[in-house]
């Protein structure tokens, strides 16, 4: 199978041999340029130097000959032995993730400390935040960038034009990036047809969003995770060949040569030229299993199959499908990411529609079987009946009889079609009921989204709140949400409404008439119009409460709202109970899916 790598060419050339050691084609097509830029480093002196990528030594080793003298911190050996060979030998590696890093620099040089560290212009690492949390002084010098390629090679572009084989994406960027340079060549349907293994969840976002037919996520976010990946998309595609492509069949006891040493242990630091990796994901051993008798398989009723059908169908669109083909997450989900969450959602809403469409199929054969059997039994019946008869001429009937035997078995074969394929979808739902957490997480984003926009539109959403469940929020977090589950929120326009209603009465409440002529120069005072920047409320006045309430309700801040509510006389609370009840109730439930959609997006971030 053909595998493409699109890093910049050092990465990708390492990842090809450990690609090729795992018996595929590598086609290696560089998507960035790594590049200096322009620029003196930080003046002053330092305590220590540190570098997340080896992108980053050339200007390492451009720096003053002091520098030769300072210890340099990186995350993995491959770096170290980079900035060896550049000439600075106090080289102290992490052999890990940024974890690493920190942990390292904290036990090996004591803060308050100056450090300079290397970066890249595009970065999204935090350590030099989490060392200036912990003390250090951190000075940072951007050195270099990863520049998009112009345009695809040609080479590249006529592999792609192929639409097989499968691709290895390794950032967000990256992979938007890929998705620009395809549409640009004109090739961009036929490369959306490979098979898209993504290292998290926010690198497959924009490969779903642009309806990539196949996209699958690592089960861990480094390169070893990605090969496993591949291996479960080439058995699957040479179901009988379990060697795998490209491999001798392996042999009981026989020795086995060793691959090379980079293509055994992927580097735990940068996979995209400003992303590093976390520790290398090594999988428990596999306890070989005995040999197992085959045994027939018993032929399970179709009203069986079609009921799991009907069970993992909703279970399955509780999980959004795992596998992500043209879903989309994730997305409470960054505001960048709605598009990917909409193309989740249409890919739910597909599968379900899929489902039903199965399961009217089935109930339509089972019709058609019974009436088929009615009619033998019927033809059954009557040669009985003619039984006692003088003997005619029965070929007519048993004519008939063949032809209802005929149709019977006709019916019978489609019962047993109906059911392989229900039985396929309930295999592969039950496969998916096994998602990893960041499946789980990104599934709940997309239906947090969903509720949100069906408390905004005031629509019931009780099979979203039952799908939440499902994906493992506990009930305590969604009972705000169960109490407007079955008949909709209140909406901003509905609280607005209420307001206008009571509105008279709350400000009769908070200026009670008085017949004094100092109470009606004070209430004379409090009418006049003060002017305020638009949204400041800095006064607490409670005359102004029914005005501010409005501009809550209206700003949609409902757990404000409910707030000034509450400060209202007693009088005028009673008067609008049920004002009051609903204005709860839409605070609840948005404080409630707010809380599950960040706790999701936490999730999502911890396994990505």
């Amino acid at each position: 199978m053909r595998v493409f790598v699109f890093r910049p060419r050092p990465d990708a050339e390492r990842t090809a041999r450990a690609i090729a050691g795992h018996g595929f084609e590598p086609v290696v097509a560089p998507l960035f340029e790594v590049i200096r830029l322009p620029g003196e480093a930080p003046a002053g002196s330092f305590d220590a130097i540190v570098v997340t990528s080896g992108n980053a030594v050339p200007a390492l080793a451009q720096g003053p000959a002091a520098w030769r003298d300072l210890p340099v911190f990186t995350v993995g050996s491959r770096t170290a032995a980079k900035v060896r060979e550049a000439g600075l030998d106090d080289t102290r590696s992490a052999d890990g993730d940024r974890n690493d890093l920190i942990a390292l620099i904290r036990r090996t040089l004591p803060a308050p400390a100056r450090l300079l560290m290397i970066v890249a212009r595009d970065r999204k690492e935090d350590v030099a935040e989490r060392l200036r949390e912990a003390g250090y002084e951190v000075a940072l010098w951007i050195a270099y960038a990863a520049e998009a390629i112009a345009a695809l090679p040609e080479e590249t572009q006529a592999a792609l034009r192929q639409g097989e084989g499968a691709a290895l994406h390794y950032s967000p960027r990256g992979a938007q990036t890929f998705i620009a340079l395809t549409q640009a060549a004109g090739i961009a349907e036929k490369a959306l047809e490979l098979t898209h293994v993504a290292l998290s969840a926010n690198v497959a976002a924009p490969l779903i969003a642009a309806g990539a037919s196949t996209v699958l996520v690592a089960e861990h976010p480094e390169e070893a995770a990605l090969l496993a990946a591949l291996e479960q998309v080439s058995a699957r595609q040479h179901p009988a060949d379990p060697a795998g492509p490209g491999r001798e069949p392996e042999v009981e006891d026989a020795p086995r040569e060793a691959p090379p040493a980079d293509a055994v242990k992927p580097s735990p630091e940068a996979v995209a030229p400003t992303e590093a990796l976390p520790r290398e994901f090594r999988p428990p051993p596999v306890e070989p299993k005995p040999p197992q008798v085959e045994r027939e398989p018993a032929r399970t009723p179709w009203i069986a199959v079609a009921a799991a059908g009907l069970v993992a169908g909703a279970l399955g669109g509780a999980l959004v499908g795992y596998v992500l083909p043209k879903a989309a997450p994730p997305p409470a989900a960054p505001s960048g990411d709605a598009a990917a969450i909409a193309a989740l959602q249409t890919r739910l809403e597909s599968v379900q529609a899929a489902l039903t469409a199965a399961d009217r199929r089935a109930a339509s054969a089972s019709d058609a079987a019974a009436k088929t059997g009615s009619e033998l039994q019927a033809v059954t019946a009557r040669l009985a009946a003619l039984g006692n008869a003088p003997a005619p001429d029965t070929s007519a009937f048993s004519a008939q009889v063949q032809r209802a035997e005929a149709a019977a078995a006709a019916t019978g074969q489609r019962l047993d079609q109906f059911a392989g394929r229900l039985g396929a979808v309930e295999t592969r739902v039950k496969a998916a009921s096994g998602a990893s957490p960041e499946a789980m997480a990104a599934a709940r984003i997309v239906l947090a989204e969903r509720v949100r926009q069906a408390l905004a539109g005031g629509r019931p959403f009780s099979s979203d709140v039952a799908a939440l469940t499902r994906s493992g929020v506990a009930p305590a977090d969604l009972a705000a949400l169960a109490a407007v589950a079955g008949t909709g929120a209140p909406t901003r326009e509905a609280l607005l409404a209420g307001f206008r209603k009571h509105g008279a009465t709350f400000q009769r409440e908070v200026m009670p008439a008085s017949a004094s002529w100092t109470d009606k120069l004070i209430a004379l005072a409090s009418r006049v119009v003060t002017v305020r920047p638009v949204g400041e409320s800095a006064s607490t006045d409670p005359a102004t409460l029914p005005i501010r309430l409005e501009g809550a309700i209206a700003a949609g801040d409902a757990a404000k709202a409910a707030a000034l509510w509450g400060e209202l006389p007693e009088p005028a609370r009673r008067a609008s109970a049920e004002f009051g009840a609903d204005l709860g109730k839409r605070a609840a439930a948005d404080a409630a899916i707010a809380k599950i959609a960040q706790d999701a997006v936490a999730a999502l971030g911890t396994a990505g």
